[in-house]
């Protein structure tokens, strides 16, 4: 069985994009070899147009990721009329090491993947063609697998501070509750909600089961002033979290 071979011609120019979550990285190669673009580009849609409607016609734009953080850069190419490939990263990096030094950067990374796209066409995949409501489907998607993983390590964090400080508050606190998670972020932890005007803590918790909040507030209220007094750092940590 014979090898599968790219079907992408070797391009007259070329710009490599590593890309990144915040900016990518384009090294571009024009038709005479001339070295057309060295720089970050933001991934924002303007900035990627700007960039995009800069370069030379017909110019071949390769990406090191096709989905998620790389899905911008391929819908805003393909809008500006140019033709797209991927570069597998397995490839990607056995070409680096025919390149001069070892240091991993962004730059020498978009650098790896034009020239290799120019000297080895070979190595390129066509990136399927797809629906823009699927490409940006996906970026919600990923953008709220991000969210979800970071509330999550949040709260985690969140709980692991209260239960050395207070156990007998973090028993109780329910943080899926947004009452619950608006009076600590308001008023500022389990020390400050013990102190707060209750009138203020109705105001916050308004709509929430009343005996869950009395039995938050009683849980810190209780406890003698030795004990109360480990809540004073443990109040700023809780506030800069929520």
């Amino acid at each position: 069985m014979g090898r599968t071979r790219s079907i992408i011609a070797k391009p007259e120019a070329v710009v490599g994009l590593d890309v990144g979550k915040f900016s990518h990285w384009a090294y571009g190669i024009g038709a005479a070899g001339e070295v057309t673009a060295d720089f970050p580009v933001e991934n924002r849609e303007g900035a990627l147009d700007s960039f995009f409607a800069s370069v030379e016609p017909g110019t071949l734009v390769v990406v090191d990721q096709v989905r998620d953080i790389g899905a911008l850069a391929i819908s805003r190419a393909r809008l500006a009329g140019l033709d797209v490939a991927y570069l597998p990263g397995l490839a990607e990096h056995n070409a680096a090491k025919l390149f001069a030094g070892d240091a991993k950067t962004d730059a020498r990374d978009a650098e790896v993947i034009a020239k290799t796209a120019l000297g080895i066409p070979d190595a390129l995949r066509p990136v399927p063609g797809g629906s823009e409501l699927v490409s940006a489907a996906r970026r919600l998607a990923s953008q709220r697998d991000f969210v979800i993983a970071d509330s999550t390590h949040d709260k985690n964090r969140l709980r692991a501070i209260l239960l050395e400080s207070c156990p007998e508050f973090e028993s109780l606190v329910d943080l899926s509750d947004e009452r619950q998670v608006n009076l600590l972020a308001k008023v500022g932890g389990p020390w400050q909600i013990a102190d707060a005007d209750p009138r203020a803590v109705g105001a916050l918790t308004r709509g929430a089961r009343r005996g869950a909040i009395d039995a938050l507030v009683a849980s810190v209220a209780t406890l003698p002033d030795r004990t109360r007094s480990r809540l004073h750092r443990a109040t700023e940590i809780v506030a800069s979290l929520v």
